[in-house]
């Protein structure tokens, strides 16, 4: 096996695999129904799709490896290293890093990893599910490190991040991730390194929050 037949290999797979994901999602948006839950089928197929595509793509690397050609990187960042803490009604998440632009594809690899994450802290701790009843605030706090050039985070952070952040947490913490169940915010701010804060609060602990000096 060469590098050409290996690139070709990847071409059509990852080609069969799109065009199967597409035919899923046609079919969704040709049947009659709610658009939450039209939706909701697209976000999963689209998950779905980019967990296929990467991991194709690493396959396709390891290969390439084996063959002698040694690519600088994997095509995907490496996911975060993440942290979990939990108060009376409140969770705290750190992600070591700043959400990635999402430019080397999809974030499906953000979205295993804080599945996992979480799923291992709530069972080591015997919490509640859901731990929030009552509708809740989802905030993200993108912080940049105060020594760092810190006007280059100042970006509009893509839905796709933070959407698939906020479908695993409301899955092990919320009751949904309607609009009935939680309001969202983000935040931009300057900390000790560049990582991302994910905040689940009580409405009056996140009407004490927006009005206090963190995130003046």
């Amino acid at each position: 096996m060469n590098r050409t037949t290996i690139m070709g290999d990847l071409y059509n797979k990852l080609l069969r695999q799109i065009m199967y994901r597409n035919d899923k999602i046609a079919a969704i948006c040709g049947k009659e129904g709610g658009a939450y839950g039209q939706l909701a089928g697209i976000s999963r197929h689209i998950e779905l799709l980019t967990s296929d595509l990467r991991e194709s793509l690493i396959q396709c690397y390891n290969e390439l490896q084996a063959v002698g050609c040694h690519l600088p990187e994997l095509p995907m960042p490496d996911p975060p290293d993440i942290s979990v803490d939990t108060g009376k009604k409140s969770v705290r998440i750190v992600m070591d890093g700043m959400l990635p632009f999402p430019l080397k594809g999809g974030v499906h690899y953000l979205h295993k990893k804080l599945d996992a994450a979480l799923l291992r802290y709530t069972k080591e701790n015997a919490l509640p599910t859901p731990l929030f009843t009552e509708r809740c605030a989802v905030v993200f706090i993108h912080r940049y490190a105060k020594t760092g050039r810190g006007l280059r985070h100042l970006r509009d952070y893509d839905n796709t991040e933070r959407r698939c952040i906020t479908n695993v947490v409301a899955r092990h913490f919320m009751r949904d991730d309607s609009p009935a169940c939680y309001i969202g915010m983000d935040v931009i701010a300057p900390g000790e390194s560049n990582h991302t804060e994910v905040r689940i609060m009580t409405i009056p602990d996140f009407s004490v929050f927006v009005a206090s000096d963190e995130i003046g």
